[in-house]
């Protein structure tokens, strides 16, 4: 293996693994959430920060978290469509 192959192999990694935990914690947030009757009087998961202030846990729900879901499912499928070739 190539040493540009493992650095493609490195970075394919830890895309994964930032994809799988943004899964991860939109996937626990809306069990928690569903089971509470979407109580958003009480934050559930990591902190999000967006130019410097703390996300409300709506907002985080409905808007960050899916971002961040759809953003890195893209980066996934375009990294991986681009290491086949």
């Amino acid at each position: 293996m190539s040493e540009e192959r493992f650095q493609l192999w490195v970075a394919f990694c830890f895309l994964a693994c930032l994809c799988a935990y943004s899964w991860y914690w939109c996937i626990r947030s809306i069990v928690f959430y569903r089971r509470n009757g979407f109580d958003f009087s009480k934050d559930f998961g990591p902190e999000v920060y967006v130019g410097g202030f703390l996300v409300p846990p709506k907002a985080k729900f409905f808007i960050a978290m899916p971002f961040a879901v759809a953003v890195t499912s893209f980066l996934i499928i375009f990294f991986v469509l681009g290491l086949g070739a």
